[in-house]
């Protein structure tokens, strides 16, 4: 198992910063994932771990060995592209065998190698078949195989399953996953799903226009985000600018214009500026028992309701405000009606707005 340490990463194209400043640790045997929307240096970033990049500045290491500027093939590294990348006229057991021959080992140990990895991904029975002849997932499972098959330090993957069906992508991520804890080898994985990244990942860097805003284990970085950006791409979040009031044992007091209403008891350990935007996850919303008195307690008309087999999404006007909320699948809403519902106060999110909010008095 592999550390993967990368410090002040810059990779510069024409007038173009597609990484800028990286600095990452990514602890053997981990599966770490870079997650964000397209051009945010995510796949570049792999790149430059891959070698088939080098930055204008900075240091990549493998454990405690520099190889910034070595090349690929001596990195002992293997990637998952994008497309498969699968050799169109070879059977299955010589695209796996493909890596192992280029390094001239006997073919009795490629035969035994490659049958290892053929189990592995349970494609026994196939190795006679061409990539034209397989499923799109047999081909991922294909591609997969020959990155194991040479005994990586590092694996690679570079958005593997966005070319698979939505189901078939569950399946898949899955199997990822049992097989990088199986084999206990340091993945890096590239992604702009966040479903996706959150489920398999035992830690995520949230990247934007080149740089890592935030980076952490997926709960960490979803219940608490450090930026309004991070708070928006990571699920679905309202969000709401208003004005910080009282501090007190470590909650602060909010007023929502929009809501014409205080959000109280809001945990922050420290607040810089009185104009700031509250972060509310829809499934945090609570239904209002008769009688029970509680914080953050919130009446608005229901304009549009979506059951989606596992909950009903709600959204919800309040004052100038529109609130999406999620409810139980045995809710039924009727379009039109009235709901109160409250916010349990340590579920909320506070951040510094970033722009400003009201004038000061």
């Amino acid at each position: 198992m592999t550390r993967v340490r990368l410090e002040n990463i810059t990779k510069v194209y024409g007038s173009v910063i597609a990484v800028d400043r990286v600095t990452l640790e990514i602890e053997s045997g981990e599966l770490f994932t870079l997650l964000g929307p397209s051009g945010c240096g995510k796949t570049t970033t792999l790149r430059i771990i891959a070698g088939f990049e080098v930055p204008e500045e900075g240091k990549i290491y493998f454990d405690d060995e520099d190889v910034t500027f070595l090349k690929p093939y001596r990195r002992n590294t293997a990637m998952v592209f994008q497309n498969y990348a699968l050799w169109p006229h070879m059977t299955v057991f010589d695209n796996i065998a493909y890596g192992l021959r280029i390094k001239k080992l006997p073919p009795e140990e490629i035969r035994r190698r490659v049958k290892w990895a053929l189990e592995l991904v349970k494609l026994e029975g196939l190795e006679n078949r061409y990539p034209l002849q397989l499923s799109g997932g047999q081909q991922q499972r294909v591609a997969l195989a020959r990155a194991l098959v040479v005994e990586p330090r590092v694996l690679l993957l570079d958005e593997p399953l966005s070319n698979l069906d939505a189901k078939l992508r569950i399946e898949m991520r899955e199997e990822i996953k049992k097989l990088q804890r199986k084999l206990g080898i340091t993945t890096v994985y590239v992604t702009h799903d966040q479903l996706e990244a959150m489920s398999i990942s035992d830690r995520i860097a949230v990247m934007n226009k080149g740089k890592v805003l935030q980076y952490g284990p997926p709960r960490q970085v979803y219940f608490r985000p450090t930026s309004l950006f991070v708070a928006d791409f990571l699920g679905r979040s309202n969000i709401l600018y208003g004005k910080a009031g009282k501090y007190h044992d470590g909650y602060i007091d909010v007023y929502i214009p929009d809501l014409d209403a205080t959000l109280t008891g809001v945990p922050v350990k420290e607040i810089t500026s009185s104009n700031v935007a509250v972060v509310i996850r829809p499934e945090i919303a609570r239904l209002v028992e008769k009688n029970q008195q509680v914080e953050n307690k919130l009446t608005g008309k229901i304009d549009l309701a979506m059951f989606l087999g596992d909950k009903v999404e709600l959204r919800v006007g309040v004052g100038k405000s529109s609130l999406i909320i999620y409810m139980s699948n045995l809710y039924e809403p009727a379009p039109g009606s009235e709901i109160t519902f409250y916010f349990p106060k340590d579920s909320l999110i506070v951040l510094p707005a970033e722009k400003p909010l009201m004038k000061e008095q």
